[in-house]
């Protein structure tokens, strides 16, 4: 199997996408994490009076949940995993 780099944001703007489209993930019920996995770095992240995000308040975990799955949103399941089973 293929491991391909992150790619990793440049600019606010590229980090506030990040946060938005987890958010949204989330929102639609596309994600899910084991109850041994802790989120409480995401649920701490706060948004300014304009809207945008507030980076006082995210931590090294919210910025890796948020950078993985914007990362993984061109994910291919390669042939053969079964996660019906």
């Amino acid at each position: 199997m293929k491991f391909e780099q992150m790619d990793t944001p440049e600019t606010r703007s590229e980090f506030e996408l990040r946060f938005h489209y987890a958010h949204n993930i989330m929102e639609q019920g596309k994600f899910s994490v084991s109850p041994n996995v802790s989120m409480e770095g995401v649920l701490k992240v706060r948004k300014l009076p304009n809207g945008r995000i507030d980076f006082l308040s995210v931590n090294e975990g919210a910025r890796l949940h948020a950078n993985t799955i914007y990362n993984m949103r061109n994910f291919k399941v390669p042939d053969g995993i079964n996660y019906d089973e």
